[in-house]
């Protein structure tokens, strides 16, 4: 199983329109759940900003949806987040 996280600060709005486009029926998980290999999504809220993770079979699968997702969010959330950093890689322990 490899992963895709990316770190977001929240700009203006609040999580809950986050989530709310998120959610939409254009919007990532929606996108995500159409890519092959996709096997999980969350959303997390932290002190310091947002954090996305999601699951994929293969690397590649996380590479293509970190490039989709960093697009989406482009798109349609840059009013509301700033990307801090986005990175792919193997899931060396999960439980």
């Amino acid at each position: 199983m490899h992963a895709r996280v990316a770190f977001f600060k929240l700009k203006s709005g609040s999580l809950d329109q986050v989530i709310e486009e998120v959610k939409s029926d254009d919007g990532l998980l929606a996108i995500f759940k159409q890519q092959p290999g996709f096997q999980s999504y969350e959303l997390i809220e932290t002190g310091s900003g947002l954090i996305s993770v999601s699951h994929w079979e293969s690397q590649s699968q996380a590479v293509a949806a970190d490039k989709a997702g960093a697009a989406w969010a482009a798109s349609h959330i840059d009013e509301l987040v700033k990307l801090r950093q986005s990175d792919t890689g193997l899931v060396a322990l999960s439980s």
